[in-house]
């Protein structure tokens, strides 16, 4: 691997900083795509523990998927006290798990406000707050997947994407968003999100429990593209960079 361009931003993942040649590059939106199960949150949440524990850099989490009691409790168990980083001023939740879902009254047929959705309108408000509000310097949205599977048709959810890469970049922080990877192997269909995000990690669970990740794309950054093996341990996910997958 050759040195990268710009300044980064550790993962706190060793393994994984490895193959990032130092960590994500600063002021990108990053897709961190897996099936169910691969640790995709983990790795997030890792990402923002790090920054505001050891950095004081300022973290906000928008939680689509979880009650934030929930989010507290799981990661704890894994090390990471985020109730205490919140009490410290560092750390933010966002509870997004109402805004992203379809209103009532869409139910019968679809609420376009300015040619969008209000349930998608409901969201980038929300998380246009939360920038101003705290203005984080790493920010994680989890997940997108509920919001961009609303719209079947690629021509569709394009545009949805877009609104939420764009309304990240606004923040000038590093951005992680996952999604659900819909498609395995090597013949898989690209999802739209992948070629709107600024940079794409893939987290898979291979045969016998094994499991791989892989820096797809890194946008002004060189990396480590082959397959990395990783394992989630009691404190996290640990990458083992210099090995290969069987």
């Amino acid at each position: 691997m050759s040195s990268a361009t710009g300044p980064k931003l550790s993962t706190g993942i060793d393994g994984l900083d490895a193959i990032l040649d130092g960590g994500f590059s600063e002021g990108r939106v990053i897709l961190v795509l897996g099936e169910p199960g691969s640790g995709k949150t983990i790795l997030c949440s890792q990402f923002l523990n790090y920054g505001a524990s050891t950095k004081n850099e300022k973290s906000a989490f928008i939680g689509m998927n979880e009650s934030k009691s929930r989010f507290m409790s799981e990661m704890k168990g894994l090390g990471m006290d985020f109730e205490k980083l919140e009490r410290g001023g560092v750390f933010s939740y966002v509870d997004a798990t109402e805004v992203r879902r379809i209103p009532e009254e869409a139910k019968v047929g679809r609420i376009p406000v300015g040619g969008r959705e209000l349930g998608l309108v409901n969201l980038m408000d929300t998380i246009q707050e939360a920038i101003e509000k705290n203005a984080p310097k790493r920010i994680v949205v989890d997940s997108i997947s509920d919001l961009v599977f609303r719209f079947p048709k690629i021509e569709e959810r394009r545009p949805v994407v877009l609104d939420l890469v764009e309304t990240l970049q606004t923040s000038n922080a590093t951005c992680l968003m996952t999604s659900e990877l819909v498609s395995t192997g090597e013949s898989r269909t690209l999802q739209p999100e992948e070629y709107l995000a600024e940079g794409v990690i893939l987290m898979r669970t291979l045969r016998k429990g094994s499991r791989a990740i892989q820096a797809l794309k890194m946008r002004g950054s060189k990396v480590d593209t082959s397959p990395r093996p990783y394992v989630i341990k009691e404190n996290g996910i640990e990458v083992y960079s210099t090995e290969e997958v069987y």
